[in-house]
């Protein structure tokens, strides 16, 4: 176990500075799984079809995949797709 030591306030130039209280650390192997993912991306064209209502989310919440993140390039002014990036952990 870590434990640290108080700031010395006489090392210091200036006489301001003032010891704070250390939190010990405490450091834990990390397990070496190596995690894999894979990614969905949904577009769509809004003047084309419907934008996805919220039985279609859930419905790929329920095939374990997460939204994490949705473009609209309409308000990029770089076209007028909107995509919806979905990721979940790869089945192996």
């Amino acid at each position: 176990m870590f434990i640290a030591q108080p700031y010395d306030t006489r090392m210091s130039i200036s006489s301001d500075i003032r010891s704070s209280v250390h939190i010990p650390m405490i450091y834990e192997p990390a397990p070496s799984i190596l995690l894999h993912w894979e990614y969905h991306v949904l577009t769509i064209d809004p003047q084309e079809v419907c934008l996805p209502d919220a039985d279609q989310l859930n419905a790929f919440g329920r095939e374990g995949w997460v939204l994490v993140d949705i473009l609209d390039e309409h308000m990029a002014q770089k076209g007028k797709l909107i995509h919806y990036y979905f990721v979940r952990q790869a089945k192996d």
